[in-house]
């Protein structure tokens, strides 16, 4: 027997420090990168395709703007041309003149009525009882 009173064969249950340890897996076989290659060149080529859309759609309507400023130009000059044609055939003189070679003469005694007071103005204002 034992000289120590009280205690068993057995030894106590020793609480260690170390936290459990488990077995864990190896992690999976790690999956091809060539589909996430091909999403990205097939993004790149995407975009690269849309920016050249884009760009040839800016040339050409600016092409567009362009001829129809020189369309512009053009109207703005006829419209200047034919502003000054119209002043220079309406001056007093030249109307005078015109009117003489179609056989009409200036008129002589002109008179005006002005209907807010049913007045005759003019040269010979006197004569209101003629017909």
């Amino acid at each position: 027997m034992s000289a120590v009173p009280g205690r068993s064969a057995a030894p106590a249950a020793v609480r260690s420090w170390r936290p459990r340890l488990r077995i864990v897996r190896a992690p999976a076989a790690g999956r091809s990168r060539v589909g996430f290659i091909l999403l990205c060149v097939t993004i790149l080529v995407g975009s690269l395709l849309g920016v050249l859309m884009l760009n040839t759609a800016m040339a050409t309507t600016a092409y567009e703007i362009h001829d129809q400023q020189v369309h512009l130009a053009r109207l703005s000059e006829t419209e200047q041309s034919l502003a000054q044609q119209v002043e220079r055939l309406s001056s007093p003189v030249l109307l005078q003149q015109q009117a003489e070679e179609l056989g009409m003469e200036p008129a002589d005694g002109m008179r005006y009525i002005t209907l807010a007071d049913n007045a005759i103005l003019g040269r010979d204002a006197p004569l209101v009882g003629e017909d």
